[in-house]
């Protein structure tokens, strides 16, 4: 949500809320967004105005909408930062307005009141030299370097979340939908995944695809508003939504920004908006040290305060950087400092702090907790700062791996030998066994919902029990009987048994049959191969395998975060082994089914060992990667 006037609107106060807030004077709205309305106010005690968002009594009414608004205010009351927007008060309230009415629920912030406009505003209006968008971008990097000390991500810098003050001091604004890693009031996923959420032009790839975030996002995100402040355009255009952007994002890395940008500078851009996280500075600081460095190269000593921007609370890290350029003298590009970049918004074509249609509207701010920073304590501070956070896998590569493995796991089970039922012979071949008119080793094809005719030539006289036994891989799946049948020497005989229900259920694709006669004192036996007529995907075998293989392919992703989260890798390994073992034999018994195939006991063997080793090597190489890089 943006606050952009000091203005009052034409829209007053809710009765409830001006109940609920007594202290202060409310007037008209100053804006609003998906998560409330902004009210100019003023506090008459300490003689100050300030703005209220107020979250609607709809919504309010909702337990875990209450819970998200009361974590934000208490996020924001533990980031004290000259360059954070400040928050005096929340209020949770239940207030009466009516005596005969119901009563009504009240959320709402106080907030420090920004009248300086936003820096999307100021930037359309009357443009921005280059020192004003580097000295913008420094405020912001401290902001953010503040928010992750406290373990906790902006996720959505660009410049319309970057306001003014009264006396011209930068402040990032926005910050709603706050979580605090490991408290009972957490309402993040436990592996660390968000939804997708954002403005297209200044999300990062990993957001965009709603992968794992870490400081690199913010650092991302802040990069690309610097690149929109001294190109007047964004890395990639937003024309045409989400998708679009994301498929220019994907396809290749952002142009370079210009000649007029200085050669340092546009270094920089490019490093900062590197779609691997890895060749990303590893904190807001780190870039911070790099963009004093190479403006005070480009524009020589006294750009911060040529800038005329109030930028205050620099870390002594960035201080020394602007010092130790300023003691080296500029590049000889300092004359590029006086040009201003108005107007050339109006030719880009791409409005800032606009999200294109297709993706989560982030007008109430998007905080989110980052886990590796807030699990490790506060207490260690700015030592974070020089440690980089955990190296992501990259996706192709254990994509590839998987691929590769699931491709030979198919290949293993589709083309291993099936068993073939052995031609009748001896007393067997004098029976001449059928099986739904079939003779064995032909392929018998049935429907086992309905009862099986199995039929034959009687080789003796008596009373005769006739079974099929069905199983795969030497595993039963149920036994279809039938009534005993009297039959004579010589003559033809037939017979229908039926399959148990289970079994119906079970069988799919091609299973092993062998039908047994029993007489007075003997036996005969015939193997064959049965097809039932049911649709594989419809059986247990066909959709239990797919749903085995999908189960661990979902499983082994998340240990795959883990392990380059740091998180518990020597368990994980071994977890990725068994999950590996799972998708194995998914990937068998769902690719013989699904091809009618008898699946083979030494086929399955084999992919299970094929998935278990495949996992284990991958996850013991994303171990290895991320204590390279942590």
């Amino acid at each position: 949500m943006t606050v952009n006037s000091s203005v009052s609107g034409p829209a007053v106060a809710p009765r409830a809320l001006v109940a609920a807030l007594p202290r202060y004077r409310l007037g008209g709205e100053l804006g609003r967004g998906g998560f409330g309305v902004v009210y100019a106010a003023r506090d008459p005690r300490l003689d100050r105005a300030v703005a209220v968002k107020h979250l609607p009594n709809r919504i309010a009414a909702d337990p875990q909408m209450r819970l998200r608004f009361n974590e934000e205010g208490r996020a924001l009351a533990r980031l004290s930062h000259l360059h954070i927007v400040t928050v005096y008060e929340y209020a949770d309230e239940e207030v009466t307005v009516d005596a005969t009415g119901p009563p009504e629920r009240v959320c709402a912030l106080v907030l420090e009141h920004l009248p300086g406009g936003t820096l999307a505003e100021r930037f359309r209006r009357v443009g921005l030299t280059m020192e004003q968008s580097c000295a913008a971008v420094l405020a912001v990097l401290s902001a953010a370097q503040a928010a992750h000390d406290q373990g906790l991500l902006h996720r959505d810098i660009k410049p319309g979340n970057v306001m003014f003050d009264s006396r011209g001091t930068v402040k990032v604004t926005d910050f709603g939908l706050a979580r605090v890693i490991g408290g009972e009031t957490t309402l993040a996923s436990r592996d660390g995944r968000f939804v997708i959420a954002g403005t297209p032009g200044y999300m990062s790839p990993e957001q965009s695809r709603g992968d794992y975030l870490d400081v690199r996002t913010d650092v991302y995100s802040a990069t690309a508003m610097l690149y929109y402040l001294l190109a007047g355009r964004l890395p990639y255009p937003t024309e045409g939504g989400f998708h679009r952007f994301r498929a220019h994002q994907d396809a290749a890395e952002p142009p370079l920004p210009g000649d007029e940008v200085p050669s340092g500078l546009a270094w920089l851009l490019m490093r900062g908006l590197a779609r691997d996280p890895e060749r990303r500075p590893a904190s807001a600081e780190q870039f911070a040290e790099s963009v004093a460095a190479a403006a005070s190269e480009a524009f020589g000593p006294g750009w911060l305060e040529r800038s005329e921007l109030a930028v205050r609370d620099l870390s002594p890290a960035v201080r020394t950087a602007l010092e130790s350029s300023v003691r080296r003298g500029p590049s000889g590009r300092g004359e590029e400092s006086v040009l201003v970049t108005d107007l050339v918004p109006a030719l880009s074509g791409t409005p800032v702090g606009r999200p294109s249609p297709g993706i989560v509207d982030l007008d109430q701010a998007s905080l989110v907790p980052l886990p590796e920073l807030s699990a490790t304590g506060q207490q260690q501070g700015r030592a974070h700062r020089r440690r980089p956070p955990s190296v992501p896998v990259p996706l192709r590569q254990l994509a590839g791996t998987a691929l590769a493995a699931v491709v030979l796991m198919v290949l293993v089970a589709v083309l291993w030998p099936s068993p073939q039922p052995a031609v009748p012979t001896g007393p067997t071949a004098a029976e001449g066994i059928q099986v739904a008119g079939a003779t064995p080793p032909a392929v018998a094809r049935v429907d086992l919902a309905e009862p099986v005719e199995i039929s034959g030539t009687a080789a003796a006289s008596g009373t005769v029990t006739v079974l099929l036994r069905l199983s795969v891989a030497g595993i039963p799946l149920g036994t279809a009987t039938g009534d005993p049948v009297t039959v004579n020497a010589g003559e033809p005989w037939r017979t229908d048994v039926t399959a148990p229900p289970l079994t119906r259920w079970i069988a799919g694709g091609a299973v092993h049959g062998q039908v047994r006669l029993d007489r007075a004192g003997t036996s005969s036996v015939q193997e064959v191969t049965i097809e039932p007529r049911q649709t594989p995907p419809a059986s247990v075998m066909g959709a239990g395998g797919v749903l085995a293989a999908l189960f661990a392919l979902a499983y082994l992703e998340s240990t795959r975060r883990l392990l380059r989260d740091g998180s518990r890798q020597g368990s994980a390994v071994f977890a990725a082994g068994a999950l590996g073992a799972v998708l194995g034999f998914g990937v068998w018994l769902s690719a013989a089914t699904l091809s009618r195939q008898v699946p083979v006991a030494a086929a399955g063997i084999c992919c299970v060992l094929l998935g278990a080793a495949a996992a284990t090597a991958a996850a013991a190489a994303s171990r290895s990667r991320a204590r390279a890089g942590g």
